[in-house]
């Protein structure tokens, strides 16, 4: 038996349940396909939602007695965030390709930039170049079939996670409309739990390296020179703004 502690229950069923609802939206087209009604799947989602928060007690109890295996429930939740994060992440590339995404309509298209809301001042930003929603496209693409293999697994979390979390960003501060800022930030949550798992190796990849680069070696001199790079870059930004 594997023992869990309970907010790490919780803390896991529910990433797993937002995750999950985030595919669900998507799949359902947020309630807009015809053939599958919205009252089915934001009910779906609720009952997501509320089965969270119910089943890490439950597992919780079950667990002491012995009658569960936590690892394997932790697999399966691993797993079914990870597919649910790739099969997104592969839709909204998918839809950039095949031209459902960046679409500006003519009327709008026709407006002075100025009169232009954040939202599509960025949609058409990002949709005026086809090679560059391509390759945004394929970063998504690529990235979620990385995830399911072990080997290139931390890669794709670290490159995708980069790339939402620059996109929520964008959503956020742009006023894009609430589901797309809603799933780059469910998204964005998910490969952060992803990025968890590996937190041990990673941090001491990161602070407990002992490759040195050429013409890096750590010394006196080298944190005073550091020091002094940066104090350069914002004397010259000063003086191109104020004396240039």
């Amino acid at each position: 038996m594997n023992s869990t502690h309970i907010l790490k229950k919780i803390y896991s069923c529910l990433v797993a349940a937002l995750t999950v609802s985030a595919l669900v939206l998507v799949l359902g087209n947020s309630g807009t396909i015809s053939w599958l009604p919205a009252i089915y799947i934001f009910s779906s989602i609720i009952i997501l939602l509320i089965t969270s928060l119910i089943f890490p007690f439950i597992w919780h109890h079950r667990e002491k007695s012995g009658e569960i295996n936590s690892m394997r429930i932790n697999k399966l939740l691993n797993q079914s965030i990870i597919y649910a994060l790739a099969i997104n992440l592969a839709t909204f590339g998918f839809k950039k390709i095949v031209g459902l995404q960046f679409i500006v309509p003519e009327d709008v298209a026709i407006r002075p930039m100025n009169q232009q809301s954040g939202e599509w001042l960025t949609w058409f930003y990002f949709g005026y170049s086809k090679p560059f929603a391509t390759l945004l496209a394929l970063i998504q693409i690529i990235g979620a079939y990385l995830l399911f293999y072990r080997k290139t697994q931390l890669f794709a979390t670290i490159l995708l996670l980069a790339f939402m979390v620059n996109l929520t960003s964008i959503n956020i501060f742009y006023g894009l409309n609430l589901g797309a800022t809603l799933q780059s930030i469910l998204i964005t949550i998910g490969l952060t739990y992803i990025l968890l798992l590996y937190s041990r190796p990673l941090i001491h990849a990161i602070f407990n390296s002992n490759v040195e680069i050429a013409g890096f070696k750590k010394s006196n001199t080298f944190n005073l020179f550091s020091l002094l790079a940066i104090i350069f870059s914002i004397s010259f930004v000063l003086y191109l703004k104020y004396l240039g």
